[in-house]
């Protein structure tokens, strides 16, 4: 994501300091730049936040301090650190005003960049050069006129249409409300783990909340790893025969290997087929091999 120094300082495009991707924009924003009349002043508008969308405003901004730069975002958030998320549902990161790397007012009273956040793009109009933008609360639609126009929509999480996938207690994580949500539910807990308190005498010990992490991608991984920090009990299931796809088998071993001497039961070979109700508002989650782990 935008991380502070960049908001602070501006953003570099070499160097230890560089952000991401931001390496191959210069040479496209020089031009861009370059491009209007002498006198006359560029509008960009930017679809999109968070790591794209914001780091090419303040670059675009440091390229050109006379721009007319427009950034919105369908979201809440126009930047925050989405790399710690899994630690701010681990409680490692215990404020969610700590991921918040800038908001609106911060790029418009240090970049002179108009942020509107609660604001999607419907219709882009290339032979005009306008595009639509509607205001999610309200539904009101606006028309903006633009010289160059930036696309930085990100994605949706993947929720693949097996069974049971809609049911309570199946999560995704890539926004800070997905973390918020998590961090919710983990607090309500099941009915059974909620009526723990009320037992007395010898029944004194709170079972461990089972969860079940499908994937073992980055994001994945980083949120096993901070469930066992709340002392979950915790399977990653991953379709792969290793986690951490990108890495070589042999360095993506030594990983698994030190995951698993922290708790973590690692299933590898194994897709997820389904989810299923369990008792006491428990989940289970059935794959391909015909294995079931439960999770709460």
């Amino acid at each position: 994501g935008l991380n502070a120094r960049a908001v602070r300082g501006g953003l570099r495009s070499d160097g230890p300091g560089a952000s991401p991707g931001i390496k191959q924009l210069p040479a496209m924003f020089g031009r861009w730049a370059s491009q209007p009349a002498i006198g006359a002043i560029m509008k960009t508008i930017i679809v999109g936040g968070v790591a794209g969308g914001a780091s090419c405003a303040a670059r675009l901004r440091r390229l050109d301090e006379h721009a007319q730069i427009l950034m919105v975002e369908r979201g809440p958030y126009v930047s925050f650190a989405n790399c710690g998320l899994p630690y701010h549902v681990g409680d490692v990161i215990e404020q969610e005003s700590a991921l918040l790397v800038a908001d609106a007012n911060t790029f418009r009273n240090q970049f002179a960049i108009e942020v509107r956040t609660g604001c999607e793009c419907v219709e882009v109009s290339p032979g005009s050069k306008t595009v639509k933008l509607r205001d999610v609360a309200s539904g009101e639609v606006t028309t903006e006129a633009y010289d160059k126009l930036v696309l930085a929509p990100g994605a949706a999480s993947i929720r693949p249409p097996l069974p049971g996938i809609d049911l309570p207690g199946i999560f995704e994580l890539r926004t800070v409300p997905d973390a918020r949500t998590i961090r919710e539910w983990v607090r309500k807990g099941t009915p059974f783990l909620a009526g723990m308190h009320r037992y007395s005498g010898f029944q004194t010990v709170r079972p461990k909340t089972r969860a079940v992490v499908v994937g073992g991608g980055f994001i994945g991984v980083e949120t096993a790893e901070n469930l066992i920090h709340r002392r979950f009990d915790v399977t990653l299931v991953e379709m792969g025969p290793q986690i951490l796809a990108p890495l070589d088998p042999e360095m993506a071993r030594i990983a698994e290997g030190h995951l698993q001497r922290h708790g973590l039961q690692l299933v590898l070979n194994d897709g997820v087929a389904g989810f299923e109700p369990g008792e006491n508002g428990a989940l289970k989650v059935l794959t391909k091999s015909g294995a079931v782990y439960p999770a709460d």
